[in-house]
């Protein structure tokens, strides 16, 4: 028995090391990719807003599954164990935030949507899975990231001159209920991961994906286990590039760089070794417990066509979002699992920004190409947000590979000089 407390308590009572979501986020986020099954968040949370607001935007169209799209099924397993997660380790509280706080999610969480539907994907989607992807947009993303970041605090900080910012409410949920919630929960998740057979469809043509039959239980692991690993270690992309001008803090910027670092090296080995199509193989289909009618393009997969335009713009406007909301899109997830309500309103108001965005820049699409087509045609863009650039493609795999680790590289140097000299913190 005291053998299990010593594990409850190392597992659940003590925070984890920032790296070890990193590491943990480049690394799943590879196997999944290998699952033929890439996360990308954004496209299960607007599907969230697609059902929410069917009736207004689409009352004649049949829109995906709320739950059993592959991405917000993943999505609600994460939502799942970031809350047991919480529970198991007694940080759940309901945090009920000022008028005003709910503002900024409600406002932040809307420019996520619209942000991370100009770039294909949020800070996962277009950002980390982008650079597994030798993606040349996660760089542009990065960039926008960077400066939306920026100008996101300086926009923060002036509010809190003005008033903004006053604590709400906590209301405290007793440990020994918490904890019990958390281990009913985990033993749920467990059950749903070993007895949901139902398959799910990882279909998706502008990022590349094959029509490949998934099993549920599979998704609903890896999204447990992101949601557990992101809540202990509370890794935050928002945090990584916003605490460097706001506390002059590292180590989550360290963290994220390593989890890019990752992602690029194992996203070399799975579209040019032996492993690139390695799913199409029927026994590795069998063992993985997946169906496949029509093959992924392993080498385009996940590369998003939002290169240079979409991932830019978007990046900004997602940055600015995540730093008013207090959490990008995996960190708004667990800490809406650790009960705040900032949060959950970011979350809500991501999806239907996101798809009230999505419904009226579809009918304004042809306009903007044709209206700006001196700019589109010398980019030979394939939409308004840009065009696929797979950087091995474009530079050639060596040097693909030397910037997107130079990029890493930098910000990691960069958030560790300015830890000790300060010079870029506000």
């Amino acid at each position: 028995m005291e053998a299990v407390k010593e594990i409850y308590t190392y597992l659940f009572r003590q925070r984890w090391p920032a790296w070890i979501g990193g590491i943990s986020m480049g690394f799943i986020v590879a196997l999944m990719f290998v699952w033929g099954s890439p996360w990308g968040v954004t496209n299960g949370i607007i599907i969230w807003g697609d059902n929410l607001l069917k009736p207004i935007l689409y009352p004649d169209a049949e829109v995906q599954s709320p739950v059993w799209q592959f991405i917000a099924l993943v999505n609600w397993a994460f939502l799942w164990g970031a809350l047991a997660s919480a529970m198991l380790g007694g940080d759940f509280r309901i945090s009920i935030p000022s008028f005003r706080e709910f503002i900024l999610g409600a406002f932040g969480g809307s420019l996520m949507g619209v942000g991370a539907f100009l770039a294909f994907g949020c800070t996962v989607g277009a950002f980390l899975v982008g650079f597994g992807a030798l993606s040349a947009s996660a760089i542009t993303m990065m960039i926008g990231l960077g400066i939306g970041a920026y100008i996101g605090l300086r926009i923060y900080m002036w509010l809190l001159t003005r008033g903004w910012g006053a604590p709400g409410k906590i209301i405290e949920v007793p440990l020994k209920l918490q904890v019990f919630i958390g281990a009913v929960l985990l033993i749920l998740a467990v059950l749903a991961i070993v007895f949901v057979h139902r398959k799910v469809s990882t279909y998706s043509p502008p990022l590349g994906l094959g029509s490949i039959q998934v099993a549920a239980g599979s998704l609903i692991f890896f999204g447990v286990l992101l949601g557990i690993i992101n809540q202990r270690t509370r890794f935050c992309f928002v945090r990584a590039f916003r605490e460097p001008f706001m506390t002059g803090e590292g180590d989550m910027t360290r963290a994220a760089a390593l989890a890019l670092i990752i992602a690029a090296v194992f996203g070399v080995i799975v579209k040019f070794s032996p492993f690139a199509g390695i799913v199409e193989i029927q026994d590795v289909q069998d063992l993985l417990a997946i169906e496949m009618t029509a093959p992924p393009t392993v080498k385009g997969m996940m590369v998003a066509p939002s290169f240079p335009i979409g991932s830019l713009i978007g990046g900004i406007i997602f940055g600015i979002g995540m730093t008013l909301a207090g959490g990008c899109s995996v960190g708004s997830m667990w800490r809406a699992g650790e009960g705040s309500l900032k949060n959950v309103t970011a979350i809500l108001f991501y999806a239907l920004g996101g798809s009230l965005f999505a419904f009226f820049y579809r009918k304004i699409e042809p306009f903007l190409l044709q209206t700006f087509s001196f700019i589109y045609e010398p980019l030979k863009a394939t939409s308004a947000t840009g065009k696929k650039v797979f950087l091995p493609g474009a530079v050639g795999l060596e040097w693909a590979v030397v910037l997107l680790l130079a990029f890493a590289l930098a910000w990691m140097l960069f958030a560790t000089w300015n830890e000790k000299t300060m010079k870029f913190t506000l």
